[in-house]
């Protein structure tokens, strides 16, 4: 088992695999796992979608936000993020400066396939491709200032937990 001196911090765009990664990681680790949209969800007692329709995209980034800054304080920890949180100045900044951040990196094409059936996505409402590739597009460059590590999430989530893990093994 590693000792975690910084929370280990995923971030990416919906769909990359940030919450099963982050499961399965924390238990390789011994960590702790939280995911943040989930302690939104329990806290508002809404889900992500409801807190959306009623109250905006604003309140949510607002909750989001104060959810994220409290759960970096904890360093034995594999904090898997919402997709949106890095448009926040704040929540980038706290994000470097206290964790080990990993952008799990996804495709417009997988982002596609992977959320096909899925209809709890608000922000994809509408045109979907033309959202996936606008959001992309528009949070990339925020993804990449955050991101202490790129890491391809196309592959099997295997891979990427090895990759992970062998990264560790080195700032270790």
């Amino acid at each position: 088992m590693l000792d975690l001196y910084k929370p280990i911090i995923l971030i990416g765009f919906m769909a990359s695999g940030k919450t099963t990664i982050g499961k399965r990681l924390a238990e390789i680790l011994g960590s702790n796992f939280v995911d943040t949209d989930v302690l939104i969800e329990e806290k508002e007692g809404l889900s992500i979608s409801e807190i959306f329709k009623r109250y905006g995209e604003g309140y949510f980034r607002d909750i989001e936000e104060k959810t994220i800054l409290t759960a970096i304080e904890d360093k034995n920890t594999v904090i898997a993020t919402g997709g949106g949180c890095v448009t926040r100045e704040r929540v980038r900044k706290a994000l470097k400066d206290k964790g080990l951040v990993f952008w799990l990196k996804v495709s417009p094409e997988a982002v596609l396939s992977r959320t096909a059936d899925d209809n709890t996505r608000p922000l994809l409402e509408g045109d979907r491709e033309a959202r996936v590739r606008s959001l992309l597009f528009q949070r990339e460059s925020l993804y990449r200032e955050t991101a202490d590590y790129i890491i391809d999430a196309t592959k099997s989530p295997e891979d990427i937990i090895n990759e992970i893990l062998g990264i560790l093994e080195r700032e270790a």
